[in-house]
Parts: C-alpha cells; sequence; structure tokens
C-alpha cells in the first residue's frame, strides 16, 4: 500500500491530507495562515511562519493517519495564486510574500494597461491586475536594492517544496496554471515572452523555470524530513495553484463544465477546450492542471471573506448556521438592499478605488437583510462574468451545471441565492477536502503511482445535492442586477 500527502497553503489557513492509493482521506493537520497588514496598507505573509507552519500541518497529519512515515511515496503543495515573493541565491527571503490582497501596485497595473495591455491579455490570457506583473514591477521602482538581490521570483507553494527539498536558486520553478498570472509569458507556448519581459524591462533570470504540475522537483532531504515528519528521500511534485488544485479536486476536468469556488476568494469558473481572450477585462483564461483544458473565470477577492466580517463585526454572538436559517425567511432581493462586495477595491477587473457599500437601506432592514445582501452580491458579480462568458464562448445551448466548492459550499441558502440569481443548476460535492484531494492526485500521478489522471477523477469525485433555479426568482433578481451592474460600472459617485 502506497499513500500520498496533498498540502493547501491558503490565504486563511494551511491544510495537509495523507490518502491512501483510493484517495480515502485517512488523516488531516493543520496550521496558521497569518496575513498581516503593515501601517503603510502592506498586506504581506512571513514565508519562514508559512513554512512552519506548513511543518505543523504536514506533521500532524501523518500523526493522525496512523500512516508510517515510510510508507509515503510523495508529497505535493498547492498555494496562492496572484501574489509574490523573492528569494535570493541561497534559497531565502529577501522580500516577504506579497500578498494577492495587497493594491500598492494599482499605478504600476495601469503603466502596464497603457503600454502593452493588449500585448499582455494576448500573451498570458489576463490583463495586468494585482498580480505578479505590476508587484515585480513595484518592487523595482520602490525597492531598488532589494530588487537586485532578488534571484527568483516564486510563490510560497515553491519556496515550501524548495526548501524541503534543499534546491539551489537556479533550480526554482512555477508549474503552468500560475503563467496567467505573471504577466511576462507566452501562456499558450509555454515559455518566458521575449517582447513582454524586454518591453517592461524585466530580466529573464529573475524568473523561474515552467514546469508541469506533473514534474517531480526533488526529494525531501534529511533536515526537513525530520522538520515534516516524512521519511528522507520523499518524492515532491512540483504542485499547482490552490484554484486549479480545487478545480482538480472537484472533478472539473471536462471543456464546458462550471464550476463556483466560494472559498476567500469567491471564483466562477467555466472549463474550455481552448483559452478565451478578453480584452475589456472581465474575465481571464487560465491553464488546467490538464495541459489541453483551460478555465475562463473571475473572481471577487476577500469574496468569502466578508462573510467573516460581518459576523466578527456585527453578528459576533451568532453562528453561520443561525445566520443562514434566519436570511431563509427574507424575501429574495432584500427589500431592495443591495450590497457592493469589493471591500479592499476590484481585484478584476481591477480597479482599486472601488469600494464597498449598502445601497438602499431603510429602518425596515434586519441584520439579517445586511447579511443577506452580502450572499446575493457575489451572485449579482458572477452574472457579469457569465454574461461575459456567454458573449465570448457561446452558450452553446449548455445544459449548465455549476459545481460548488469551498467552505461556503455548504451553505445551502447561498447556493440556492446562486442558482436563482444566475439561472443555472448549482450541484455540491460529498466531500470537502478538494484543494489537498487534487494535490494527492498529482502526487500520485507524479510519482508513476497512477497514469491516468481523468480515470483517478472520474472515479474518485462523487456529486451532491442539486438546487435548481426558480423562474419567477430569478426574473426577480434579474431586474435587481442590472442595478448592481448600473452601480459598480458608474463609482465613484
Amino acid at each position: 500500500m502506497e499513500f500520498f500527502i496533498g498540502v493547501d497553503i491558503g490565504t486563511t489557513g494551511i491544510r495537509s491530507g495523507v490518502f491512501d492509493e483510493n484517495f480515502n482521506l485517512l488523516g488531516v493537520g493543520t496550521g496558521k495562515s497569518i496575513v498581516r497588514k503593515s501601517e503603510n496598507d502592506e498586506i504581506y505573509q512571513d514565508p519562514e511562519e508559512l513554512l512552519e507552519e506548513t511543518s505543523i500541518a504536514v506533521s500532524e497529519s501523518i500523526r493522525s493517519s496512523s500512516v508510517n512515515p515510510k510508507m509515503v511515496k510523495a508529497i505535493s503543495f498547492d498555494g496562492q495564486m496572484a501574489g509574490i515573493m523573492g528569494i535570493d541565491k541561497t534559497w531565502n527571503p529577501v522580500i516577504s510574500y506579497d500578498s494577492w490582497l495587497d493594491t500598492r501596485c494599482s499605478q504600476e497595473v495601469d503603466f502596464m494597461k497603457k503600454k502593452a495591455g493588449r500585448a499582455v491579455v494576448k500573451k498570458t490570457g489576463i490583463i495586468p491586475s494585482f498580480n505578479h506583473g505590476p508587484k515585480i514591477l513595484w518592487w523595482k521602482r520602490n525597492a531598488p536594492e532589494k530588487y537586485k538581490k532578488i534571484s527568483k521570483f516564486i510563490q510560497p507553494s515553491v519556496f515550501i517544496a524548495g526548501k524541503l527539498a534543499g534546491l539551489k536558486h537556479e533550480d526554482a520553478f512555477i508549474d503552468w496554471t500560475y503563467l496567467h498570472f505573471t504577466g511576462f509569458a507566452d501562456n499558450v507556448n509555454l515559455k518566458w515572452d521575449d517582447l513582454l519581459t524586454n518591453t517592461f524591462g524585466i530580466e529573464k533570470e529573475k524568473l523561474p523555470k515552467i514546469v508541469s504540475p506533473f514534474t517531480i522537483i526533488g526529494h525531501s532531504n534529511k533536515e526537513m524530513s525530520n522538520k515534516f515528519g516524512i521519511k528522507e528521500g520523499t518524492l515532491i511534485a512540483a504542485g499547482c495553484g490552490d484554484t486549479a488544485s480545487s478545480l482538480l479536486g472537484s472533478g472539473v476536468i471536462t471543456p464546458d463544465s462550471g464550476a463556483d469556488i466560494a472559498g476567500s476568494a469567491s471564483v466562477f469558473v467555466l472549463s474550455t477546450d481552448k483559452p478565451i481572450f478578453d480584452y475589456t477585462g472581465t474575465i481571464y483564461s487560465a491553464r488546467s492542471v490538464i495541459k489541453d483544458l483551460w478555465y475562463c473565470m473571475s473572481y471577487i477577492n476577500g469574496g468569502g471573506m466578508n462573510l467573516e466580517w460581518f459576523k466578527n463585526e456585527f453578528a459576533q454572538n451568532r453562528n453561520f448556521d443561525d445566520l443562514n436559517k434566519e436570511v431563509n425567511r427574507i424575501e429574495p432581493g432584500c427589500d431592495g438592499l443591495i450590497f457592493i462586495p469589493h471591500l479592499d477595491g476590484r481585484a478584476y477587473p481591477p480597479n482599486s478605488n472601488l469600494r464597498g457599500m449598502w445601497v438602499g437601506f431603510r429602518k425596515k432592514h434586519t441584520l439579517y437583510h445586511f447579511y443577506r445582501s452580502i450572499l446575493e452580491s457575489v451572485g449579482y458579480e458572477y452574472h457579469i462574468y457569465l454574461n461575459r462568458i456567454r458573449e465570448l464562448y457561446g452558450d452553446k445551448d449548455l445544459e449548465w451545471v455549476v459545481r460548488v466548492i469551498g467552505g461556503g459550499s455548504r451553505g445551502k441558502v447561498w447556493n440556492q441565492i446562486k442558482a436563482d440569481i444566475l439561472g443555472v443548476k448549482y450541484r455540491d460535492i460529498e466531500r470537502d477536502d478538494v484543494a489537498i484531494l487534487g494535490q494527492a492526485f498529482i502526487a500520485a500521478i507524479a510519482s508513476g503511482s497512477k497514469s491516468n489522471i481523468k480515470y483517478i477523477v472520474s472515479n474518485v469525485i462523487k456529486l451532491g445535492s442539486m438546487y435548481l433555479p426558480k423562474k419567477e426568482v430569478s426574473s426577480r433578481y434579474e431586474l435587481l442586477f442590472k442595478r448592481y451592474k448600473k452601480l459598480v460600472e458608474n463609482f465613484p459617485y
């Protein structure tokens, strides 16, 4: 019997799972993922702290599984995607993880869009936003001494995998599921683009090598193996971005499948057999773990985090089950109350000046109206994405079924709200470990223990409850959606 470890290094927490050959989850471990904010509004995470917390999570998952570490064949990590960090030639951090929630690089976003915005979209699949390219330019312009010391720009999951393997800086890597966020890659041809790197003055030697998620990047060394609680020599796969891992782990592996990742970010996805280029910046194309599959998508940064914020600030004595029970008694549309969910600016399409707000509230509105309006706001934003996908990709009379995953998928009320607003079927998954499951799939394939990723996934994933849109409710929401769209498009007022 062989075993695999999948690790998800997320924004709000770290989770590790030990899986058997049939991908049953045998043990789980958790660690902290602490997002910090400085006085100058820098939003960052400490790489060494992430390393320590990840080792705690992995060690705990092995102990709780009762699996002999010698039986673990491979380990794979996913991680946050749009931010960057920089390492020196000794694989030590020069800068902390510049989080995807950090919007300091708004000037660089505008600069890249004006200088070569269409070229960036054509090559990467996405317009410049609060992601790698503008962030790298920000560090080059605002911290030139640190920039000079950076040997490679990488992501947290790569930092941790590299530490575990004892990699040298020239071995730094990025798997292809991150390439759309880079600003400098030819995503279709899987290489760094000469035009883009030259246009923005970025040295190619500071960029890591591009690899498949199924690449074995090394073996765990003695020192770090002891720290992580695994045997020395355990195979380490390249892994992928957290969004790509969740989509793989939920079975979105064929074209024309819909997905809603209801996590810290709220992500809406349609899988396609080709990249879709949107020069308006409403949606973007990203590579799947599976080479010939693409994801057409967009997201609200912190969409799910808005719920935590509301509960902590306004409903401390209530849990989410209580809140959802009450909002289910409120009429769809919240009696005209509309919420804008972009509390920290809109990440995509990028607008750092857009802010959250409630519009149309009156004395009749209760705490639960305000909470339900947050749930509905995500559906309205998804409606914008869905309309644009249909314009560019063509509906093709698809019988859409959106698979909902992430922590928010457990909210039956929320699933029904989004199904009603979008007018499409929603369906949840009969397991809540999809991100780490995706990494277990990758570890199994990369190690040679399994050979057919599509066969594995289709036989492991089981679908759960179905949420059918109600026509009368959808019609009511359509009117409110038009109002929401107008509010967002005309900000500031």
